[in-house]
């Protein structure tokens, strides 16, 4: 897994005794050579530093991909399942065939590196990568070099969700300070970030993945640059948001809507609960 010398370093100064870092190939710094499978040390990473090499391959292992996630949550996003061998090949069989119906085209992104062979003994391949886009046809091309009880950290090419419009929202007494407001989905999100139940995925970040869409007119656009999973629409829609919708379900006929009634602090909890339900829906799976 190749990782910045940097982001590395500031790891092992954060977290020193709390986990351990294996290198995957043999690197030359400063005259010494360091060999694959040895434990990296953090004076071998100030090595590194002073000879210019801002780019190491290390061993992937899930302890030390917590702690990227702890310290660079946004570029190294929390796997959002875990699939076997037959579930990741059925998985992708399925997604192909949905593939040919959309104009999206969804895919897995591969978490973590995933390889063939004893890596501890520095005798093995590197199969996947870690960010690598995974559909059918590369998973045909690869499959026959992994073990068959491997497991996979993945996530899907969908993420985020887009607010159409402005919900409506009834006005509360804020018990902290007295003054009336208005509840917004963001707000209620990151309010209730701490508690899984209300988590609407692993790996969605409510302040990076939620994205309000005011214009009609740039609902399609959004919708494709962001390869957003779930729209959130007010009850009560205008004649040209409709005609937007329309034209991102014809783009992509398995498009996640829901429609929000009026937030209010009796149902906002009911609220996050049918995102997270419509939006870790599957459209395209076969029942």
């Amino acid at each position: 897994m190749k990782i910045d010398i940097y982001k590395l370093h500031k790891l092992y100064d954060t977290y020193h005794d709390e986990f351990t870092c294996n290198l995957y190939s043999d690197i030359v710094a400063g005259g010494k050579k360091l060999k694959a499978g040895s434990e990296l040390l953090l004076y071998d990473i100030l090595q590194l530093k002073k000879a210019r090499v801002f780019e190491i391959d290390v061993v992937f292992n899930i302890t030390l991909y917590e702690y990227l996630n702890r310290e660079y949550p946004v570029e190294y996003r929390r796997p959002a399942m875990w699939l076997d061998f037959g579930e990741l090949d059925r998985y992708l069989e399925e997604l192909e065939a949905a593939n040919a119906q959309t104009k999206r085209k969804r895919f897995l992104i591969v978490v973590g590196d995933v390889y063939r062979g004893d890596v501890k003994s520095g005798q093995s391949m590197t199969v996947l990568r870690h960010g690598d886009r995974l559909d059918y046809a590369k998973w045909r091309v690869n499959k026959m070099y992994v073990d068959t009880s491997q497991k996979f950290f993945l996530r899907t090419s969908e993420i985020g969700i887009i607010q159409f419009g402005a919900l409506r929202a009834k006005e509360y007494a804020d018990e902290a300070d007295g003054f009336r407001k208005k509840i917004d989905l963001m707000g209620s999100m990151l309010a209730h970030r701490s508690d899984k139940k209300f988590e609407i995925a692993p790996d969605f970040i409510p302040n990076k993945d939620l994205r309000i869409v005011a214009i009609p007119g740039q609902l399609h656009e959004e919708y494709i640059n962001t390869n957003a999973r779930l729209i959130v629409i007010d009850e009560n829609l205008t004649a040209a948001q409709k005609e937007a919708l329309i034209q991102v379900k014809t783009y992509d006929p398995f498009i996640r809507l829901m429609l929000s009634p009026p937030l209010t602090s009796q149902n906002i909890e009911h609220v996050l609960l049918q995102i997270k339900m419509m939006y870790n829906t599957e459209r395209w799976k076969k029942k």
